[in-house]
């Protein structure tokens, strides 16, 4: 069976000459269906650059991203056209546009869906979504009526409103306090047993023992087996 998301060799570089940055080093990976994986690494580590380039929101320096085998095309309109129709992304700032109602924010990816949604299916779609999420009750509300785990919950209602195949969360729970982190965690995992593939980024060691796998990152490396084991 095929990955469902791979990178080969895939490596990062910001700037040039003297103030050239490395920000990933050859990384390679694959990930699977129905697999949550966890992505660990302190902070500027690499794990929020690997996760914009997985999620086609940003194209390596060097190397390939395959989704189901094929390797992502060069033309950002093709890549805009994949990146939503295969990826739900969850920020840790939860990005959520302040002035604009929950509805609104949760609708957004179906406004890029292709076809585009009938007006009606995008509100039974963003509804189904927010019960999802025990959120339905905010639908005409303001973000700023929302306390930070209940915007967390709109934020993973809108990546998940496109049934997306893979759902990449960066540092979902940073913001939250633990009792609302552990609420968000059992929420994003529960996607895993839809058939969905989760990958998030996290420093957190209680957040990490959740996955079914942990990949560890440093300096913009994955860390393999052996080299843990001399560290």
């Amino acid at each position: 069976m095929k990955p469902i998301l791979e990178a080969r060799n895939v490596s990062k570089v910001y700037g040039s000459g003297r103030t050239q940055v490395t920000a990933l080093d050859n990384v390679s990976l694959q990930l699977n269906a129905g697999e949550c994986v966890i992505l660990m690494g302190t902070s500027g580590s690499g794990k929020s650059t690997l996760l914009n380039i997985l999620g086609l929101m940003s194209k390596p320096t060097k190397g390939h991203i395959l989704i189901q085998g094929k390797e992502v095309p060069e033309r950002d309109r093709n890549r805009s056209r994949l990146r939503n129709a295969y990826f739900g992304y969850i920020h840790q700032d939860y990005a959520i546009i302040e002035n604009e109602t929950v509805e609104s924010n949760v609708m957004i990816p179906l406004q890029y869906a292709s076809p585009l949604p009938g007006r009606l299916e995008r509100k039974s779609k963003v509804l189904r979504a927010l019960e999802d999420v025990g959120m339905e009750w905010a639908l005409k509300k303001q973000p700023s009526e929302l306390s930070g785990g209940e915007r967390q919950r709109v934020a993973i209602a809108r990546a998940l409103v496109n049934n997306p195949v893979v759902i990449l969360a960066d540092e979902p729970t940073a913001a939250l306090d633990s009792e609302t982190a552990e609420s968000v965690m059992t929420l994003i995992l529960s996607f895993k047993e839809k058939g969905a593939t989760v990958l998030v980024a996290t420093h957190d060691d209680k957040v990490a023992k959740l996955g079914d796998r942990i990949l560890r990152i440093n300096d913009g490396r994955l860390i393999t087996s052996s080299e843990m084991a001399k560290s």
